[in-house]
C-alpha cells in the first residue's frame, strides 16, 4: 500500500471508520486486521496512537472526513470498500455499515467550488 495523502488527524479520523466498519459484523478476519495494520503503518500511525484517539466520539472522524477535499474523500471511501472484501466474505451487515459510514461523512459529494463550476456550465 502506498503511503496515503492524509494528515495526522485526517489519518486517526479514516481509521476509525475503516475500523468501525471491520467490526460491523461483529468478527475481526486475519485478512482484515492485516488489512487494517498496513493500512495504519501506511498512514504513518502506530497502533497505540490510534488506540488512544478511540476515546474521541465517532461524530468527529466523521466531521473531519466531511471537511476533507473530495480527493482525501475519494480515498477514504476506497478504503472503506477495500476493507469490506479483505475477508474474501462480503456480509450484508458490512454493506449496509458502509452505506451508513459514506452516507454520514458525505463521501461522494462535490466540493462547493466543484458544484459552482458545473452551475456556471448551465
Amino acid at each position: 500500500m502506498d503511503i496515503l495523502p492524509f494528515n495526522t488527524l485526517e489519518s486517526l479520523a479514516v481509521a476509525r471508520l475503516v475500523w468501525d466498519l471491520i467490526f460491523s459484523d461483529n468478527k475481526l478476519d486475519r485478512r482484515e486486521s492485516d488489512f487494517f495494520e498496513q493500512m495504519l503503518q501506511s498512514m504513518n500511525l502506530t497502533s497505540e496512537k490510534f488506540e488512544s484517539s478511540l476515546s474521541d466520539p465517532i461524530d468527529h472522524s466523521y466531521e473531519v472526513v466531511r471537511k476533507m477535499p473530495v480527493v482525501k474523500r475519494r480515498e477514504c471511501g476506497r478504503l472503506l470498500r477495500l476493507v469490506v472484501d479483505a475477508d474474501h466474505n462480503v456480509a450484508l451487515s458490512e454493506l449496509s455499515r458502509l452505506n451508513e459510514i459514506i452516507e454520514q461523512a458525505s463521501i461522494f459529494r462535490p466540493d462547493k467550488q466543484d458544484a459552482q463550476k458545473g452551475n456556471e456550465s448551465f
